[in-house]
């Protein structure tokens, strides 16, 4: 491996890193005004969030990453979709419409175990993705703003799968532990293998190469010969899929239920942990898990142990997106300025 190329992924994993250390360092400010020592909080909140001291059924370190499972999914989806030029903030509702669908398939059905989940799984990205293809085809054929769209579709995906009563799980379609006594189950390697795959793809295949041109060049993809609607309706498609994919994964692996709300996943998390991650796979999997462990952490840590709101995890997050949004911010300025010299 060439020093030009370590020192590229070295800086990619500090461009990562450094608003993570930013936001500690004002969390620790907020911290010291409610009258507690940074230093003793920070280490039982990352205690309770990532230790395994407690032994094998009550390892923190299982419960984050339990919890990182549908947020590396969502945060794959809304990765995939900002690659593609289309901001989509609705990942809330297609998760909605796969928990459903695994709901629905998981409880009616009657299948071998072997086979049950694949099937489950596979019917919740599909329904997730014809959830996530409507803004696609508004913005692509009548010119609706795909913000404006996939933010009204989550509430009323609500109340369409609120109007369907769905059974609880079979066992056969169920995904068992992966440790006695914790919720860890095998979606976190579907997870890990969502994150290789997407990567393989938008990097490494033609079709994602005709996404991220038509996203970041829009005229030079037309005037080069490029399609212009399929990659929108393929971008949609495939991040509607992953975030179905997100909801079948919670409902079979750790409620064995129908759930609305999602114990480790919030409306916008997904677009937090992509911007957070770089709009990379390889990020998104980091600062999921990252998430993960907080949010696993926050309430014992914080609450209990240091007589801190829990909130406060869920602010060191929103400061990590602050300090990412300045970043690329700067970037942005930075790369407009040096076109304009070079015109």
């Amino acid at each position: 491996m060439s020093i030009d190329l370590i020192t590229h992924y070295l800086k990619r994993i500090i461009s990562l890193l450094l608003p993570v250390i930013l936001s500690l360092f004002v969390g620790a400010l907020l911290i010291l005004a409610a009258g507690q020592n940074p230093l003793s909080t920070y280490a039982n909140l990352f205690k309770a969030g990532f230790s395994c001291e407690a032994g094998p059924g009550r390892c923190a370190l299982f419960t984050a990453l339990q919890f990182a499972t549908p947020l590396i999914l969502s945060g794959l989806s809304a990765t995939v979709a900002l690659r593609g030029g289309f901001f989509s903030i609705g990942q809330a509702g297609q998760m909605l419409f796969g928990a459903a669908a695994a709901s629905w398939l998981g409880g009616y059905l009657s299948m071998p175990t072997t086979i049950h989940p694949v099937v489950v799984l596979i019917g919740a990205a599909l329904l997730g993705s014809l959830w996530g293809l409507i803004p696609a085809l508004l913005k692509s054929f009548i010119g609706v703003n795909e913000i404006l769209t996939t933010l009204l579709l989550n509430p009323i995906a609500v109340v369409l799968v609120s109007l369907t009563w769905l059974p609880g799980i079979h066992e056969s379609a169920r995904l068992s532990p992966l440790i006695p006594s914790t919720k860890l189950s095998a979606g976190i390697f579907i997870a890990l293998a969502a994150v290789l795959l997407i990567y393989l793809f938008l990097w490494h295949s033609t079709r994602g190469m005709e996404i991220r041109a038509n996203a970041n060049a829009p005229r030079y993809a037309l005037y080069g010969g490029m399609p212009v609607i399929k990659p929108v309706l393929l971008t949609m498609a495939l991040s509607g899929a992953l975030a179905g994919l997100a909801g079948g994964v919670e409902v079979l692996g750790v409620h064995y239920q129908f759930v609305s709300n999602f114990s480790a996943v919030n409306d916008f998390d997904g677009l937090i942990i992509a911007f957070a991650g770089g709009l990379h796979p390889a990020g998104v999997a980091l600062l999921a898990f990252l998430l993960g462990g907080l949010r696993a952490g926050s309430i014992v840590g914080l609450q209990i142990q240091s007589g801190i709101p829990r909130e406060l995890g869920g602010a060191l997050i929103a400061f990590i997106l602050i300090f990412v949004a300045t970043k690329r911010y700067s970037e942005i300025n930075e790369q407009d300025t040096a076109n304009m010299y070079l015109r």
